[in-house]
This record gives structure tokens, C-alpha cells and sequence, in this order.
């Protein structure tokens, strides 16, 4: 749909023969309401020709408002989001609690923070607030990490490298005379936790909270409680190396005993379990290059679950929560590993695509290095994969039958998740490098209705409601979902909690657990979009 809705966006990698790494990983794409008026709009990050010093600023990040549905405007410069640079991933949410969500861009050096400030522009308020990071930087989240109600961030860091002059790889064999580095060449960089004062300004805790000096290159993270212990943990998927699962160590006391503006500028101190809970690895102990993460509760036990893309020939990786004590590799046994094989995958989300309650999936795939004159004959550009839920975590592939664009190939990267629409069932956005980025419609066939609720925190909460828990009670099992901080690949998806009613005409009880431990609950609740504040007993039910 991109074409038809007036999106024009193609992203500029400057890949032209020399087979930098800094080329490979392409960039993200968020969904926000930036202007408030119950539209999604969406946000693409571009690069630039690198080395830095040669960029011509003609490349720039751009916004599309969407005007009615599927009709979008570039805005970007209007808003004051048109920077140019080697942008990569970005983050979405309401930092200083104002109602209008914020946004974080994340680059090849000179991450960016913009305030939004309601009048539909935005301000880069990135030296003000202390939030320039200096290295390379892929995929950053929000989270309120220590539960003072303001929001914190995570930026997650990949290679020590150098754009001028370049590190290249010479290879003989290749047309061009080169052929991409690996990742195992290089150094990784520190991850960075920026800590909320909760006056607007930002502090680099990381060394404090437990999570520097390790070797870890970032290219995926997630912000979600782990445990049920309602502190937000944080996973992310490195290449190469070892996954990252930081637990929230904050003390129990502290966080029970202590009112939201006691914990301000509280540190919490995680703890690295990644190998004693099963997440650092596959199940033969390999850590592999890992880029994309997925989270929900994919086989209805209440618990969320990750799923995490893998370079060619790994098999993608779902891990399964085992209520709280850890993760079980079940890559095989859910129909998901197996046919991975054969695809170098970026970009994934669990979505519920016709509204019966369980999750389906959506795979971004496509190579980092085009090596097509390898005897092997590895695919650069590559078809994308989409993954119907069975029931019960156990999946099987319908990618022929999803659509035509299922039948091309592409160099996926970046996904997001929204009704774009607002007709009640998700659509995606992807994107692409050496290609238009594209929406995808939902057109799918069924009678199913949903729920769609839109939460918006109190003053005991931060406003944007991460980390706000929703469970839906009456069907054949229990719904979860959890607002979080981060996933996919450097990209946002839209916060608004979605459940499918299957063949319910509604749902026996739906409760909400606020970040601020406050809970809300709504009996036979029906099909529709609804608005929920935290602190009110009132729904508000948007008429369509």
C-alpha cells in the first residue's frame, strides 16, 4: 500500500562496492500519533554517504502524517525531524509525561533526542538532555526501569569501527575485490542506560546498574518483566556473542515501600542471567548472530516468550518462557526453526493477523553482503516469511498464500505493528534497503472482532503506560499482553494493546495492571476501541 498512500521512502545505504559493515544493517521505521488527532503517522530513519564527512544532507529521516486512511504527507521537515546522518534505529515515547509522544533516533554516531512539543514539531533537545552517544548505536527502548514514573532509556551498541578510513576485507575471488567483514573482527561497544531525573534530563548509569564491560554487540532489545516480579528486565540480541537478560535487581523494598518520587534517581542494579535462564545461546550452547526480537505470549500460559532472527543457515530461535524460571529453546518443536535455515532474517513481530487470539508472526528477511558470485550462491535479496499460530506456540508457514508481497524478494530490515487503518485488525510496516520501504493492509477474511485499548498512565505511572499489563478472561484461554520498551529491529510498533475476541461476543473480565502497581478492571467488556486512564472508573469508546 505504501505506493498508493503517498509513501516515497527509500532508504540510502551508499553500498557501492566497497562492503563496509557499517552498510549492512539498514534502519528502522516507528508508528506514533505524533499530533494526536487518532491516526498512526509513520517515522523512517535514512543514512547517508559515508564516510560521514562527505554527506551531502540531500538523505534525511522523514515523517508521513496520515491525513484519512492510507493517505500520508511527508513532513519531515515541516516537524523538524529531516536530519541527516547515518541514522539506524529509533524509540517512541512521552519522556516528559506531557502527553505527546517523543522520539529517540539512534545512529552511526550522533543519536538524536526529539521533544515533541505538541504543536506538531518537534526540538532536538539531544545536548540538553544528555543523551549523545558518540559510538555506533543500533535499536534503543524506553522503560522506567527503577518505577519512579518517569521514562528511562536503553541504547544498544554494536561495533568499534571506523567509517574514515573505512575496514574493509579484501577479497580476490569477489567482482569488486572485496567482501564484507565479519562482526567477529571487531570490538563491541559498552551499552548505555540513560537514567530519567525526572526534570527532563538524563544520566549514563550503565557502569552503576551492573552493564558494561562485557562483550556484546547490540542490535536487538526489549524492555519486559520477565518473571512476574513487575520489574522490567532487559534482553538483548547481540551478534555473535552471547544474549543479554539484565533482571531488574531493584530491591523488593525499595520498590514496594517507596512512592514513585522517592525512587526518582534511584539506580537499579541488574543482574546478566542470560545463561543460567537459556537465553544466551540456542540449545547446543552456540551463541548466534542474532538481530530481531519478538515478544509475546505466543503459546497462551500467561507468560511472554521471545523469538529472536538469526544469520543464514542458524535457524531462528523461539525461546519459551517456563513461567518465569527461564527459557526453553523450542525452535524445532514449534515449527518456527527448520524453515529459517535457509534465510538471513532482521525484522520480526508477533501479531494476532485475524483476530482469534493467538499470535501469528511476520519475518523481515534479506542478506548483509551480497556474495552471489560465491560458488555457494548465497540469496541477497530474499522473500519474506509470514507464520500462521496453530494454537498453542505450534506454527506453520503460509507465506504463499499471505499476499504478492510474499512472492518478491527483498532486503528486509526494520518492522513495526499498528492498525493503520483503524479497522480493528494490524498492518505492518517494513523497512527495505535498495528498495521502497512498504505498508502492508490486513485484508484478511474474518469475522473475528477485537479490542483495541489505548492506555494512558497516570501520575503514579509514566504516561505512555510501558510496562502496563493487560489479561482478558473468558475465551478458551487467558489473554496477555504486556506494553514494552523496545522490539523488532530497530524499530517502534504502536503501544495500543490489541486483542482478537475470536468467537466471543466479549470478554468475561479485562483487567489492567498500571506500571504504579494500580489495577482496573472492566467486566464484559465488547468488541471496540477504547481509551483508559489510569486513576479513572470511565472507558472512553471511540465511535466508528
Amino acid at each position: 500500500m505504501a505506493a498508493s498512500a503517498g509513501i516515497q521512502f527509500q532508504r540510502e545505504d551508499d553500498i557501492r562496492g566497497l562492503h563496509r559493515i557499517i552498510e549492512s544493517t539498514g534502519g528502522g521505521v516507528a508508528m506514533l500519533d505524533y499530533d494526536g488527532d487518532g491516526r498512526l503517522d509513520l517515522f523512517f530513519t535514512n543514512g547517508c554517504r559515508l564516510p560521514l564527512k562527505e554527506q551531502t544532507g540531500q538523505t534525511v529521516n522523514e515523517l508521513y502524517r496520515q491525513t484519512a486512511p492510507w493517505k500520508f504527507r511527508g513532513v519531515g521537515a515541516l516537524a523538524g525531524l529531516s536530519a541527516s546522518g547515518y541514522f539506524q534505529g529509533c524509540a517512541v515515547g512521552d519522556f516528559d509525561n506531557d502527553g505527546f509522544d517523543d522520539l529517540y533516533v539512534a545512529s552511526f554516531r550522533g543519536n538524536r533526542l526529539y521533544r515533541n512539543q505538541g504543536d506538531g514539531t518537534f526540538e532536538d533537545l539531544t545536548q540538553a538532555t544528555n543523551t549523545a552517544v558518540g559510538v555506533w548505536s543500533t535499536s534503543a527502548a524506553w522503560a522506567d526501569v527503577n518505577g519512579d514514573g518517569h521514562l528511562d532509556l536503553y541504547v544498544a551498541t554494536y561495533l568499534k569501527t571506523s567509517d574514515d578510513p573505512p575496514e574493509l576485507c579484501p577479497e580476490p575471488a569477489s567482482p569488486d575485490g572485496y567482501q564484507q567483514c565479519p562482526p567477529t573482527m571487531f570490538h563491541a561497544e559498552d551499552d548505555v542506560l540513560f537514567l530519567s531525573d525526572g526534570a527532563g534530563g538524563f544520566e549514563n548509569v550503565a557502569p552503576e546498574a551492573g552493564i558494561t564491560g562485557v562483550d556484546g554487540k547490540g542490535l536487538g532489545v526489549v524492555i519486559f518483566d520477565v518473571d512476574g516480579d513487575h520489574r522490567p528486565d532487559v534482553f538483548v540480541a547481540n551478534d555473535g556473542t552471547a544474549n543479554f537478560l539484565y533482571m531488574n535487581r531493584i530491591s523488593e523494598a525499595t520498590a514496594a515501600s517507596s512512592a514513585p518520587v522517592a525512587l526518582a534517581g534511584v539506580t537499579p542494579t541488574f543482574s546478566d542471567e542470560a545463561a543460567l535462564r537459556g537465553a544466551a545461546t540456542d540449545e547446543q550452547g552456540v551463541a548466534q548472530a542474532c538481530m530481531g526480537i519478538a515478544h509475546g505470549d505466543a503459546d497462551g500460559d500467561g507468560w511472554i516468550d521471545l523469538f529472536v532472527t538469526n544469520f543464514l543457515a542458524e535457524t531462528n530461535t523461539f525461546y519459551r518462557n517456563a513461567d518465569g524460571a527461564g527459557f526453553v529453546d523450542l525452535s524445532r518443536a514449534s515449527g518456527l526453526g527448520p524453515p529459517s535455515r535457509p534465510y538471513l532474517a532482521f525484522g520480526t513481530e508477533f501479531l494476532d493477523v485475524d483476530n482469534n487470539g493467538w499470535l501469528d508472526l511476520f519475518i523481515a528477511n534479506g542478506h548483509v553482503d551480497d556474495q552471489r558470485w560465491h560458488p555457494a550462491r548465497p540469496a541477497y535479496a530474499m522473500r519474506p516469511q509470514f507464520f500462521r499460530n496453530s494454537g498453542g506456540g505450534r506454527f506453520a508457514e503460509v507465506s504463499q498464500w499471505s499476499g504478492d508481497y510474499f512472492h518478491q524478494e527483498w532486503l528486509g530490515r526494520g518492522v513495526a505493528v499498528g492498525d493503520l487503518d483503524g479497522d480493528g485488525d494490524l498492518d505492518l510496516a517494513i523497512s527495505h534497503q535498495m528498495a521502497p520501504s512498504e505498508l502492508l493492509r490486513n485484508d484478511t477474511q474474518t469475522t473475528n472482532a477485537s479490542i483495541v485499548l489505548r492506555l494512558i498512565g497516570g501520575p503514579a505511572s509514566n504516561r505512555s503506560a510501558i510496562h502496563a499489563r493487560v489479561e482478558a478472561s473468558g475465551g478458551a484461554f487467558p489473554l496477555v499482553r504486556e506494553i514494552v520498551g523496545g522490539g523488532s529491529y530497530q524499530s517502534a510498533s504502536d503501544r495500543k494493546i490489541h486483542l482478537g475476541c475470536g468467537s466471543l461476543k466479549t470478554f468475561q473480565q479485562v483487567s489492567i495492571r498500571w506500571p504504579s502497581g494500580m489495577t482496573h478492571t472492566v467486566n464484559n467488556m465488547a468488541p471496540g476501541v477504547y481509551t483508559v486512564r489510569e486513576g479513572d472508573n470511565v472507558l472512553w469508546r471511540q465511535i466508528q
